[in-house]
């Protein structure tokens, strides 16, 4: 089809009334495009055959001056006009379409109408607003640009103006989550509004992606695709503060929660268990588990102490989310006698819901999710621990994980926060708490062995029986060589030893704890008992001890987590199987069944890919399942630190590949989909013995007392793959390779 073309005809005439409702003349564009056969004049070069463009024009021009006083009524009054005027060059072609546009008839866009003489198109270009879009708090709270492109067929004629500026309007008060649901509910509007037959609605944000000019969707509706839809109706939104549209829908008897607590007053772990506590006790709540625990940089008010933060997972029944809400705040105010002084300020608790189920909620005292937690990564980090990556945010319709991945690949502004890293806290007793980056930012800790055993595989008898005064020499001997934290034996746990009787290692243990306790100067070294004994576990605890470091994983005594749980006090759950007589035989690791999904998640890079070798796999499904067993005895998350178990129940070959994978564990992550609940090890600290083992015999052919080197060979293995303590026998020693390790690989030194 060959085309001739008028462009950028420039005229005046009155086409309705302006922005100030004056029927004054404007500037107007006219465009025509004439479809026509080229054969005969391009042939001949005989202007007979052509359409001549000079006398079209000078026809326009012509017809719109002897018609500037008349009104049109609108842009399209005027284009049905001109087209009617060329009713002889309609004849000679087989259609023309007029185009007639008005920059400065409206004060928000420029607009125009189309016309082929059987399709009227009104047209508004680039219209500018400003509204709430978004799910991010910076995007509820601040409004941002959008651009439309509206193009619309109605019924009759169209006073353009009028659309554009009910359009601005309606988006200046409006408020959505996608620009999907802004587009639609665009057209929805003008079709309600005005006697628009069908529209086209373009919309860009022009500053959501910073490298392109502008991003957004366009949508074709008619008036017939909302005959069933509720009319729009929307009351004047406020100028500032959050904002949310939500969805309207039944909420099921039975719901799961994530409540984000936090503390930076008083005893910040007394503060969080008790609210806890008291949270368990509520009629109609359930605490299902905890995440790890967290040291967090103050955010929003700088000046003020760190906080304690976590999150905790229960199911509420026959429980609204305000019901909810309502006892939070009877926690906060009446038992933990929170004073507000000023948001964001120091408080002793604070609860916050950050899901009720995928409940959306927007009232003045609760917005559900959290308005903040894609902001906070004292929030997302322990919630990640919670929920499996495929857990959707049902207002940003991401998973969750991928929210948590982006905000560590952000820096923070230092006005807001300081850093956003956060340190893991494991509970001692008293004051002493200990704390991992996992970062890999803070040295690798060193537990030394205290054996108080006539009959351990490698130092049986030299602390077996020691005065009080030489207990405490000891253990001076070991912190002044690098020991933070001091493990005491009073049972020898090597393949195939007797247990002693539970009051025989009782008198082993108890007076060294006391003893060290008992000395101030050893206040600041952390007690460790190996024990797997729920009554020796008490007694210890009682006498001050900080940690219970049980070889059994709680498999040996089915009161010990209860302790564990009583008490609140570290525990190191060592993989194993059966017992000191059987466990050598018990080396055989297999494949999961279909009902568990297993994960390696990496914070900063999302899912990768799963440890080839049965024996990692193996080791983490078996001490996930005895983390489900302790939490369910009430023991919190924040109390465990994880140890791969070296040496038990173990060959030598798995040994090496779990000290080659020995981050991984960190890594590890389960979803049981038969019972919903998903476990992982995300903030756990890890813990590697393999001082003076068997294996480490085989490969170096020396004996026991003869094998530093090799464990300090192991050792550096285990700095390189990010463990948190190693346990040995020759402090001084390794406290040498672990210096050296970890300025090679932490850049600490």
């Amino acid at each position: 089809m060959d085309k001739v073309y008028v462009s950028g005809l420039q005229a005046q005439a009155i086409v309705g009334v302006d922005h100030w409702k004056r029927p004054v003349p404007h500037p107007v564009s006219v465009d025509a495009v004439f479809s026509t056969d080229f054969v005969k004049a391009s042939e001949r070069d005989n202007l007979t055959f052509s359409l001549n463009y000079a006398v079209i024009s000078e026809k326009l021009l012509k017809y719109a001056d002897l018609h500037r006083q008349r009104n049109f009524g609108s842009l399209g009054g005027l284009g049905r006009a001109l087209y009617g005027s060329l009713h002889e060059e309609r004849s000679k072609c087989s259609g023309i379409e007029v185009s007639v546009s008005a920059p400065k008839l409206d004060i928000r866009a420029p607009v125009s109408f189309v016309t082929d003489g059987s399709r009227e198109v009104y047209k508004i270009h680039g219209l500018r607003a400003l509204t709430l879009i978004g799910v991010f708090t910076f995007e509820r709270e601040n409004r941002q640009f959008v651009d439309l492109d509206i193009e619309m067929e109605a019924n009759g004629d169209l006073h353009v103006p009028a659309v554009s500026a009910s359009v601005y309007e309606y988006l200046e008060q409006a408020n959505f989550k996608t620009v999907e649901a802004l587009v639609k509910r665009t057209s929805q509007w003008i079709c309600q509004q005005f006697n628009v037959e069908t529209v086209h609605v373009r919309v860009t944000k022009p500053n959501a992606i910073v490298y392109t000019d502008g991003v957004g969707v366009s949508t074709q509706c008619e008036r017939a695709d909302f005959a069933n839809e509720e009319p729009i109706s929307f009351a004047l939104a406020s100028k500032t503060g959050f904002d949310l549209p939500v969805e309207e829908k039944p909420i099921s008897p039975r719901q799961t929660a994530y409540i984000a607590f936090g503390s930076n007053e008083g005893n910040q772990l007394e503060n969080i268990k008790d609210a806890l506590d008291l949270l368990s006790r509520q009629p109609g709540i359930h605490v299902q588990s905890t995440s790890s625990l967290y040291v967090s940089k103050p955010m929003y008010h700088t000046d003020q102490a760190d906080f304690y933060n976590g999150v905790v997972r229960v199911v509420c029944e026959n429980m609204a989310p305000h019901d909810l809400l309502k006892t939070l705040k009877k926690i906060e105010y009446e038992h933990l006698q929170r004073r507000k002084e000023f948001d964001n300020g120091p408080r002793t608790i604070d609860l916050d819901i950050v899901f009720f189920g995928d409940s959306t909620i927007n009232t003045p005292d609760l917005v559900v999710p959290h308005k903040s937690m894609l902001e906070r990564t004292f929030v997302l980090q322990p919630l990640c621990e919670l929920v499996p990556p495929d857990f959707i945010h049902p207002v940003t319709a991401e998973p969750v994980h991928d929210h948590l991945r982006r905000l560590l690949a952000t820096v923070p502004d230092p006005s807001v926060q300081e850093s956003s890293e956060l340190l893991s806290v494991v509970p001692g007793s008293g004051k002493r708490h200990l704390t991992f980056s996992h970062n890999s930012k803070k040295p690798t800790l060193i537990m030394g062995i205290f054996n108080a055993t006539p009959d351990s595989f490698s130092d049986g008898g030299k602390h077996f029986e020691l005065s009080k005064q030489d207990i405490v020499e000891a253990a001076l001997k070991q912190k002044a060589e690098g020991a933070t934290i001091i493990d005491i034996g009073g049972v020898s746990t090597r393949p195939g030893s007797s247990e002693p009787s539970v009051e025989e290692e009782l008198t082993r243990v108890v007076p060294v704890v006391e003893a060290i306790r008992a000395a101030p100067e050893l206040d600041d070294i952390f007690v460790s008992v190996d024990t797997y004994r729920a009554a020796v576990a008490e007694a210890v605890l009682q006498a001050g001890a900080d940690i219970i470091n049980d070889i059994s994983m709680g498999t040996l005594d089915p009161d010990l987590f209860s302790v564990i749980a009583k008490y609140g006090c570290a525990y190191v759950m060592s993989h194993t199987r059966g017992t000191p007589k059987t466990m050598s035989k018990l080396t055989e690791y297999g494949p999961s069944d279909d009902s568990l999904v297993e994960y390696q998640i990496d914070s900063h890079h999302g899912i990768q890919a799963p440890a080839a070798e049965p024996v990692v796999n193996g080791v983490c499904r078996e001490l996930a399942a005895q983390l489900i067993v302790a939490m369910d005895h009430g023991v919190k998350k924040w109390q465990v630190i994880i140890d791969p178990g070296i040496g038990f129940a173990k060959n030598i070959s798995q040994n090496l590949t779990l000290l080659r994978r020995a981050k991984t564990l960190k890594q590890y992550a389960q979803n049981d989909l038969n019972s919903g609940v998903y476990t992982s090890f995300h903030g756990l600290a890890l813990l590697v013995g393999t001082s003076r083992k068997g294996f480490l015999g085989t490969i170096s052919g020396k004996e026991a007392s003869d094998r530093m080197i090799p464990t300090a060979a192991t050792v550096v293995a285990c700095v390189q793959q990010n463990t948190d303590i190693v346990r040995v026998h020759d402090v001084a020693d390794i406290q040498q390779a672990v210096k050296t390790a970890d300025a090679v690989y932490k850049g600490i030194f």
